[in-house]
């Protein structure tokens, strides 16, 4: 038995460095939380959450579990997913006295799960507009289906109201079952694990809609079960849920039952998934759960879930997709044999991507690059710049800036990696005119409307007749904002923005022509991962691409802008396994 063990774990390392390398989590790093996973045929696509960017919901692709490249967005188009005015993800004024009537205090779309159904695939989503306890806008469940994956229907909407849905097939009866998180009524709102039956083509419960099972906490108001994930595994049905909500008490467990519905069996090595008992403040990976379980082509096990890296407590990238193998033992999954998750379990250093280059030359825009809520009008062409015809991405900007809960001219893209230079050149309009005081363009480290740190261009305050290099750092209602004048050459010369992304510290800074970098300010890292008190940090670090008017109207006779290309360069990361500074 021993060395059938041995055997089969060899087995299992070497499928994983068939491509020449080992696991090394995150496997897809930035913030990519709640992630479903699915297997087709020798495939493999992973659904992650979006809150409220734009598109929704992406859809990462493997055929070997360590290399995920985006392969599609499920919610493209304005009928399938609405989010004007929503407020960020990175808090909520909710205060902590009403947390327990609120089944989760995030918007936009997040927790969505994979399933193959006759068929036919199918994405289910949890969605919110607001977390206004007043306003009473509870998060609502649809799903939407599709022939290939890339292609998605418009939405069904479902008869319960809750959050992480899932459907679930049962092979032996064909019925498909919904399961989420729900409140027990209107009034006591008890939220835990529901279930009922439902017809696809309509979202209606055909079935009983009953309480299926609450975890292994304990079942109070404050109480998380969540986002459940069903599978059959030899005679038994698995249902697996997430608990303790999504900071570092999260974990994941596991119950059976010879039925779908239930009554279910806790599994005697809960929680399968918690690094919080090696020690909440220990080790770099922390937030470890809502995971999702699956098999390979070969026979082999594994399983998804979310996890953040501590940096010195906090967590810029937010909550990003992590890998671990799964074996089974006298009927229960074991997760990562019982060990906690580290970052590299072997010596060998993951190695550091190539550069990613956009000289927004195609006729679309890279599908990396999102914005900020539903968008109801143009922000940005991918065209020729007036002044040197060359290709670009012009913004159209609007009144709106990074700081309002709307639709700015602004593209972002996820913070991939702990150690990076993100640098933007910008198309050239000196020769159209100059920008006013209130009219600005520039790069922004995001988090939300209340925590981004920018640099640009923009006109002098104080020198009207001149152009002047900006820094703001906007910081949970705080905000320090220093003007920098160009001189006549400068702002003759090729512009480019810089920000230096270390594990600690932020840097800002711009450079013109050839010349060396000039760091005009600074940042410490965890203001990408603090919300203010009683705010809470869903998402994680953007690297943005902006224009504003700032509450006024874009003049006429303002000239273009835009910006002829990015270029973000990944360095070495070398993160610790503890969280050690």
């Amino acid at each position: 038995m021993r060395l059938s063990l041995i055997f089969t774990a060899l087995l299992r390392t070497l499928w994983c460095a068939r491509p020449g390398h080992s696991i090394h989590n995150p496997i897809i790093p930035g913030w990519n939380p709640d992630p479903a996973v699915l297997r087709v045929g020798s495939e493999y696509f992973i659904a992650t959450s979006s809150m409220e960017y734009w598109p929704g919901i992406p859809i990462y692709r493997s055929t070997d579990l360590q290399h995920w490249a985006l392969y599609s967005h499920a919610l493209t188009r304005p009928e399938q997913l609405q989010l004007n005015g929503v407020p960020t993800s990175a808090g909520t004024n909710v205060p902590c006295s009403l947390l327990s009537f609120v089944a989760d205090i995030q918007t936009g779309a997040w927790a969505p799960s994979l399933s193959f159904i006759n068929g036919t695939f199918y994405l289910t989503t949890s969605v919110r507009w607001t977390y206004d306890p007043v306003a009473k806008v509870w998060p609502r469940v649809f799903w939407v289906s599709s022939a290939d994956l890339k292609h998605w229907s418009d939405p069904v909407w479902s008869d319960p109201w809750g959050i992480d849905p899932s459907l679930f097939q049962d092979p032996n009866t064909d019925q498909v079952y919904l399961n989420l998180m729900a409140p027990n009524n209107n009034i006591d709102k008890l939220w835990g694990i529901y279930q009922c039956e439902v017809n696809l083509a309509t979202g209606r419960c055909v079935g009983d809609y009953y309480s299926l099972w609450n975890g292994t906490m304990p079942h109070t108001a404050d109480a998380r079960p969540e986002g459940p994930k069903m599978l059959k595994h030899g005679n038994w049905y698995y249902l697996m849920i997430a608990e303790g909500g999504t900071d570092e008490l999260h974990r994941s467990t596991i119950a059976r039952s010879a039925s779908p519905t239930g009554p279910w069996e806790p599994a005697p090595n809960n929680p399968l998934l918690y690094n919080g008992k090696f020690g909440f403040n220990n080790l770099t990976v922390q937030s470890t759960g809502h995971a999702t379980m699956f098999d390979t082509d070969r026979g082999s096990w594994y399983a998804v879930f979310l996890a953040r890296r501590n940096i010195n407590g906090s967590s810029p990238l937010g909550r990003e997709t992590f890998l671990c193998p799964v074996d089974w033992r006298n009927g229960w999954s074991v997760f990562n044999n019982g060990d906690p998750i580290l970052l590299n379990p072997d010596t060998k250093p993951a190695s550091t991507p190539a550069p990613f280059v956009d000289t927004f030359s195609n006729r679309s825009l890279h599908p990396s690059w999102y914005q900020l809520r539903t968008p109801y009008q143009e922000t940005y062409t991918l065209g020729r710049n007036k002044v040197s015809d060359s290709p670009g991405l012009v913004l159209h900007p609007n009144v709106f800036s990074l700081s309002d809960r709307d639709v700015p001219a602004a593209v972002l893209r996820k913070q991939t990696s702990l150690n990076s230079t993100f640098s933007a050149t910008l198309l050239p309009f000196t020769d159209t005119g100059s920008l006013g005081v209130t009219q600005s363009v520039g790069i922004s480290a995001y988090l939300s409307e209340l925590q981004h740190q920018d640099i640009g261009v923009t006109g002098c305050t104080d020198h009207a007749e001149m152009m002047c290099i900006y820094t703001s750092l906007l910081n949970n209602g705080t905000t320090e904002y220093m003007q920098y004048p160009l001189k006549e050459v400068e702002s003759r010369q090729t512009l480019t923005l810089h920000i230096r992304a270390q594990p600690l510290q932020y840097h800002l800074g711009y450079s013109t022509g050839i010349s060396a970098v000039k760091w005009l300010a600074s940042f410490p890292s965890s203001w990408m991962a603090v919300a203010p008190p009683d705010w809470f940090v869903f998402t994680g670090a953007m690297f943005g691409l902006f224009a504003s008017g700032n509450g006024v109207p874009w003049p006429h006779s303002a000239p273009e802008v835009g910006f002829q290309g990015v270029r973000e360069v990944y360095h070495p990361e070398d993160i610790p396994d503890y969280d050690r500074w």
